[in-house]
């Protein structure tokens, strides 16, 4: 068959990003951390440093995004019909023809590939089970990604769709994206909000569990109380060393955070008890 595997397609767009990417970062990165680093760190950001700090983010993705359609448009509807990755890994696009493809398929190419990534790299994902090993921007841009061997004239063969394989491999890669989403957010969590976190999810398990705690319990740095009210945690915040309380009323699911006499309840990630 003339058409490239998986690997090869992959291995050649993460060093194409790579080629188009790194000067931007040469360009973009130390004008980031000056700006960072001038207001004292991100905790300390005004809403002017903020704004400009944005304004910075947002233009280093708008100068990424076109030079990599120009990087992937020019050299793809080029006489080599391949990027540089592509040339790496021995492989190119063609048009339905077989042949060379125009710098507005090129384009059309490079813009479905954003449709791509955007759900959630399912279209990129998909390009082993296919017919004629398309994925879902070849399928947009009507292209093909052959082997450098291929020569315009040259069949462009059907090969068998495997939908369960297609279908299997969806579903495996969905579940990978939310798992790693759910450990990102966790693992983004300040240690403020880690201990919040940790304490209500005890107070919840004190309320399915209906445990009265008669006595105070203490557990991993917080204090657990209950009174007619509901439950309350006394919890030393790993981040100053100063206590914050979350209470959980009583036929509530809810903890809130309910005193704070240091610092601000939001940095606890709830909200203050009404």
């Amino acid at each position: 068959m003339p058409y490239s595997g998986f690997f090869r397609r992959a291995f050649a767009l993460i060093i194409d990003i790579l080629i188009v990417f790194l000067p931007t970062l040469f360009v973009f990165g130390p004008m980031v951390t000056f700006q960072v680093v001038t207001s004292g760190g991100p905790q300390n950001l005004s809403a002017v440093q903020a704004g400009a700090l944005g304004a910075t983010f947002f233009s280093w993705q708008i100068v990424t995004i076109v030079l990599l359609w120009l990087y992937f448009a020019f050299w793809e509807s080029g006489a080599k019909q391949s990027t540089w990755g592509k040339r790496l890994f021995g492989i190119k696009v063609v048009g339905a023809d077989g042949g060379r493809i125009g710098f507005g398929r090129a384009t059309a190419r490079f813009f479905a590939k954003i449709l791509s990534h955007v759900l959630l790299d399912i279209g990129f994902i998909i390009a082993p089970f296919t017919n004629r090993k398309r994925a879902l921007h070849d399928m947009i841009a009507e292209t093909y990604v052959v082997k450098k061997s291929f020569e315009q004239g040259q069949d462009l063969p059907d090969t068998k769709t495997h939908w369960l394989w297609l279908i299997l491999a969806c579903i495996v890669w969905g579940l990978f994206i939310l798992a790693s989403g759910c450990f990102t957010a966790k693992a983004t969590l300040t240690p403020t909000q880690v201990a919040a976190n940790n304490a209500a999810e005890r107070l919840e398990q004190f309320a399915e569990e209906g445990l009265g705690l008669r006595t105070p319990l203490r557990e991993q740095g917080a204090t657990y109380f209950y009174n007619d009210d509901g439950y309350r945690a006394v919890v030393v915040d790993p981040s100053s060393n100063h206590k914050f309380t979350l209470f959980m009323q009583n036929g509530s699911t809810q903890a809130c955070c309910e005193a704070f006499p240091f610092g601000d309840c939001t940095t606890t990630g709830f909200d203050d008890c009404k």
